[in-house]
């Protein structure tokens, strides 16, 4: 029969693991969004519209795309694989980047071009930095500019809903 410590021990060694597991899983869909924002078509890349009239139906036309409902199927996985991190600084961090990702077609509607194929290529590449930064058991990066105007942008937006 094990002793206290040992089933300590034991029940320490599997949240470790776990959460291993779980940043591994993070990480695949992570760059899984990154290869599938390397096909963003290029009417929703790039800024084209004449008007912020047009600019707002493309991105309705962004949301409801085939490319972004299979963005959108990376998500949940790396959501929930998120959501198991231990660390508050690093799970903040990778649940603000997906939501922030998640909602790129919104934000683009308020700031025509800020989410486009590079920023969210960049926001991504921070996200895998930050994991294995944590994996080496060193401090989280300081965001990068394109995350930090995105992330700016989504708190302003959030507060402006009734």
């Amino acid at each position: 029969m094990a002793t206290v410590y040992q089933q300590k021990k034991m029940s320490s060694a599997r949240r470790e693991m776990a959460e291993g597991e779980a940043a591994a899983s993070l990480a695949s869909e992570l760059i899984r969004i990154r290869r599938h924002l390397s096909n963003m078509p290029d009417k929703f890349n790039i800024v084209r519209a004449r008007d912020r009239i047009a600019w707002t139906g493309l991105m309705a036309e962004a949301k409801r795309s085939e490319w972004n409902a299979t963005l959108d199927e990376f998500f949940a996985p790396a959501e929930v694989a998120a959501r198991s991190l231990r660390n508050r600084a690093l799970r903040a961090r990778m649940l603000d980047i997906l939501e922030i990702l998640s909602f790129w077609w919104a934000l683009n509607t308020f700031e025509p071009g800020l989410m486009n194929q590079n920023s969210m290529r960049e926001t991504v590449k921070h996200a895998l930095e930050c994991l294995g930064a944590w994996q080496r058991e060193e401090s989280i990066p300081t965001a990068v500019p394109p995350f930090t105007k995105m992330r700016e942008l989504w708190q302003q937006v959030q507060e402006d809903q009734p």
